[in-house]
């Protein structure tokens, strides 16, 4: 029995898979000719992207969000170094400008010491103050001159505003200057204003100094100036010494007590001057 050549009606195929899907290619290039002439498609793509647009939003949020957190770290990063930069910058400028203010009070006191050396007749030397002794006893500054300078013990120091004290001690290279608050130091002074004399005593630890020996009766007051007198002849006569800050009585004494500010201050001052008081070598 021969068997048959066409499939039973129950598997009946139709169409084959090739000629379905030329007819398709045909009919969707069909579609897209007219749909370009017509634009009959045009409110469907306009409603599937306005359905798709809040999910396509949705799922980029993520991708936004990193560039977003990546851009604002690199805009910190970049503000933290401009600032660093800046303060760097600021530190290097007020560095500069404390050394111009520095060198500028320095030229202006060697100024001072150069225009002071003129009326004077005696030799000096210029020396540096390096360091300061503290002690509850005495007020020392030590300056880098000493023997071999020419430096002395008793030697008068100056600044350019007035007397800042006396070299006390000598040494081959420096040398110790006691301070006119040191208790140890008196020096001849000279009240210009009222014409009286008086002996200076330092005051330890507050920067001042007394007038010993002035009759109560003598009409100090707060503001005047105290010059040397050169009663000693260590200390040239009219240099300033000091300013009187308050005048009060003593209990059971003729002599009031009476507190002066130095004019000059060692701890504001770079370069003294030194007056040698034994010839030059």
């Amino acid at each position: 029995m021969a068997l048959s050549q066409t499939p039973p009606p129950l598997f009946h195929q139709g169409l084959s898979a090739r000629i379905r899907l030329i007819v398709a290619v045909a009919a969707a290039a069909a579609l897209m000719q007219l749909d370009f002439h017509l634009g009959f498609a045009q409110p469907l793509r306009q409603g599937i992207n306005a359905v798709l647009y809040p999910i396509s939003e949705l799922l980029m949020l993520p991708r936004d969000m990193a560039i977003s957190s990546a851009q604002h770290m690199t805009s910190i990063r970049g503000l933290r170094e401009k600032v660093a930069q800046m303060e760097q910058r600021e530190i290097e400028q007020v560095q500069t400008l404390l050394s111009i203010q520095q060198l500028q009070s320095e030229n202006d006191n060697l100024r001072n010491l150069m225009g002071l050396v003129k009326p004077l007749s005696r030799s000096s030397v210029v020396a540096e103050i390096r360091s300061a002794r503290p002690s509850p006893l005495h007020d020392l500054v030590v300056i880098n001159r000493g023997l071999e300078h020419g430096i002395t013990k008793g030697d008068p120091v100056l600044s350019g505003e007035g007397v800042i004290g006396q070299v006390s001690r000598v040494f081959p290279m420096s040398s110790e200057v006691r301070l006119l608050s040191d208790k140890q130091l008196s020096v001849p002074v000279f009240l210009p204003r009222v014409g009286v004399r008086a002996l200076t005593r330092g005051v330890v630890g507050e920067d001042s100094f007394e007038l010993r020996h002035v009759n109560l009766a003598a009409d100090i007051a707060v503001g005047d100036i105290v010059q040397t007198s050169g009663l000693d002849g260590l200390y040239p006569a009219g240099l300033p010494v000091g300013i009187i800050l308050s005048v009060m009585e003593r209990d059971a004494s003729p002599f009031p007590v009476i507190v002066a500010k130095p004019i000059a201050s060692a701890a504001v001052q770079q370069q003294v001057l030194v007056l040698q008081t034994a010839p030059s070598q």
